[in-house]
């Protein structure tokens, strides 16, 4: 068996990051889970909140990979993450007790901002950085008071070798997840909810 000289080793490597960045998906879909442990402290009003969210982002991927002065790779969304998250935060607020409608109309509405949700991976020769930012802002909103409160969630890390797109997108879901379970049980946001 031939060892692999540092010849071979320079030659093999631009083939391996090539062939890596050849199967590097094009739009991917994020699931989140909100933790099934969540105390769910039932809400007893009448009141009937509106939900509806909107997408602030400045940057509409999801994924964005550089390596040196290359144009970066951009792994857009392939569904809405905006309505992914209006959907599973909408889902709980209704198991919670809260009286829900989409209609825009109503007094009382709670609005989903999506500030910022991008995964930035610089990628080297033998190694990646990633730097992981997610920001959503929920406001409410009544005849009378405006209520927001700013939800932010970063994750940096160092790794060997081509960034791996399987685990960063379960690290996407997986800070998604937490961000989401950190907004149903902030217990100002919550009193809000039920005093407005």
């Amino acid at each position: 068996m031939k060892r692999l000289t540092i010849k071979g080793i320079c030659l093999l490597l631009p083939i391996l990051l090539l062939s890596a960045c050849a199967n590097t998906p094009t739009s991917l879909k994020l699931t989140p889970q909100l933790d099934e442990n969540i105390t769910i402290n039932k809400i007893e009003s009448e009141k009937i909140w509106s939900v509806n969210s909107i997408d602030l982002r400045n940057a509409r991927y999801l994924i964005a990979i550089s390596s040196g002065d290359k144009v970066a790779t951009l792994i857009h969304e392939s569904t809405s993450s905006r309505l992914t998250i209006e959907k599973t935060l909408y889902g709980h607020w209704l198991k919670q007790g809260y009286h829900l409608s989409n209609k825009k109309q109503n007094d009382k509405q709670i609005e989903i901002q999506l500030i910022k949700l991008l995964a930035e991976v610089e990628q080297g020769s033998l190694s990646h950085e990633t730097d992981i930012n997610m920001v959503i802002k929920v406001q409410l909103n009544t005849d009378k008071i405006t209520f927001s409160k700013t939800f932010r969630s970063h994750y940096e890390e160092k790794a060997p070798f081509s960034v791996d797109i399987k685990a960063l997108t379960t690290q996407l879901n997986t800070q998604l997840s937490q961000l989401l379970d950190q907004i149903v049980q902030d217990p100002e946001l919550n009193a809000k909810l039920a005093q407005l």
